[in-house]
């Protein structure tokens, strides 16, 4: 009885299954393995309670059996309870105190609830008491890459790998670390050789066909997408990744039709709306993008990145009100994304003084300069905008300190220029003339 109801556990025929293990109970009521397969067979069924009543039946026979407590602890693991878990590995810990599987899946619950240190040392518990499994190596190297400590995870990686040559997930992984370090050619070949261990895995080929986009090898990257959507035609990803690249090749029309696609799968995904804006701008569809840009402010109102993106596009239009209006809510709502922030202010300040606001363009580089006190499109804009109102001593300060940091940049010599010969300094004004004509090349004055 025990042995058909395993080869119907085999088949996936969990009920059949327990029907053959009650049988076997009912026959020897002292029967721990029937306790266990009925155990599995519940839990495969996710009757999580009557599966841990079933181990727990195994412990009126076998009070010092460490595998019980082991087995509970799993099934409180899939059921969310996560300190009870972690309880009961340590129970099956204390009765095997070189139970490795026990310490890898304690680490796992541990790693799952934020203890990052305590799982580190129950991984390395486990790699000491289970030097043959590569798993607990897997997870230990994953911690150290998500705390960008790369080396330390390649070293994990490397045992996994000799441990077990065919381990997809540490050849997977080593790539993430390979990319992570820059190595794009070196994390190609770890996702090359997951798609040979495990042909149908479309996240491979997302992953091979991201660092082909990196490597701007945009056919392969294609394929690769491709790919991955014949795999799994579900998943929104792989549409968003190919319009990218389809982007870069500058076919335009497929990347909005693989973004509309990308839409339909997955509507919530703010991203895809931003590319997909974007693909229309560059195709000239200026009022699509404007129009995309638009309807998803409606659902996400607090996202910065979409009010500067349409207010690019008003400013390309020449809505230059509309466009600061954008950025000003931008700013209010950039929070403490001091990025988006100092973006739209520069954005901002370039419009007013087109439009002939000096003073609050002023105002606003003046801003960026107290987040960012070395921004050079501030320092310029500041020198060009003073001098005009004729405050040229300061002006020279900001068009100097844009030279101190960025000793190349002829824009900021020839306004320097410009603002020495206003106030009379022919020879000052010569230097900086004859500093531009070293460089030999022209620049367009911001």
């Amino acid at each position: 009885m025990l042995r058909r109801g395993l080869e119907y556990m085999k088949k996936k025929e969990y009920e059949q299954a327990l029907g053959m293990f009650d049988s076997a109970i009912k026959v020897n009521p002292q029967y721990i393995e029937a306790f266990y397969s009925r155990g599995n067979a519940y839990e495969a069924l996710g009757r999580f309670e009557q599966a841990i009543e079933s181990y727990k039946e195994v412990l009126k026979f076998a009070p010092k059996e460490a595998v019980p407590y082991f087995n509970i602890a799993c099934v409180l693991r899939k059921s969310g309870e996560n300190e009870h878990a972690i309880s009961e590995f340590s129970r099956a810990i204390e009765l095997k105190p070189d139970y490795g599987k026990a310490f890898f899946n304690r680490g796992l619950v541990k790693f799952s609830i934020g203890q990052i240190d305590d799982a580190i040392e129950d991984y390395t518990r486990a790699i000491e008491s289970s030097p043959q499994d590569p798993d607990p190596l897997v997870a230990r190297g994953l911690i150290y890459f998500l705390n960008k400590d790369y080396d330390q995870a390649m070293k994990d990686y490397d045992k996994a790998i000799e441990v077990n040559p065919n381990h997809y997930r540490a050849h997977g992984n080593r790539g993430n670390v390979l990319e992570a370090m820059e190595r794009n050619e070196e994390a190609v070949t770890e996702y090359t050789q997951v798609i040979k261990l495990f042909p149908n895995d479309y996240k491979a080929y997302m992953n091979r066909g991201l660092v082909y986009l990196k490597l701007n090898f945009y056919e392969l990257a294609l394929a690769d997408y491709t790919r991955a959507i014949e795999l799994n035609p579900r998943y929104a990803k792989s549409y968003s990744s190919r319009g990218m690249v389809y982007v870069h090749l500058k076919r335009y029309h497929s990347a909005i039709n693989d973004f509309d696609e990308a839409i339909r799968l997955a509507p919530n995904d703010v991203d895809t709306y931003i590319s997909r804006g974007h693909a229309k701008v560059a195709s000239g569809d200026q009022i699509g993008a404007l129009e995309d840009f638009t309807m998803i402010l409606k659902t996400y109102p607090d996202n910065t990145k979409i009010w500067l993106n349409r207010a690019t596009i008003y400013a390309k239009l020449g809505n230059s009100s509309e466009a600061v209006s954008d950025y000003s809510q931008a700013i209010n709502r950039a929070k403490n994304n001091d990025k988006d922030v100092v973006l739209a202010l520069c954005s901002r300040g370039v419009l007013l003084s087109k439009i002939e606001k000096i003073d609050d363009a002023i105002a606003d580089y003046e801003k960026v300069l107290e987040i960012e006190s070395d921004n050079l499109i501030a320092h310029l804009n500041l020198g060009i905008l003073l001098r005009v109102q004729g405050k040229f001593r300061p002006a020279i300060q900001h068009l100097t300190r844009v030279i101190e940091l960025n000793p190349s940049n002829v824009a900021a010599y020839q306004h320097r220029a410009v603002t020495y010969g206003m106030i009379g300094n022919k020879e000052k004004a010569e230097a900086d003339v004859e500093k531009v004509k070293e460089f030999n090349t022209t620049h367009d004055i911001i």
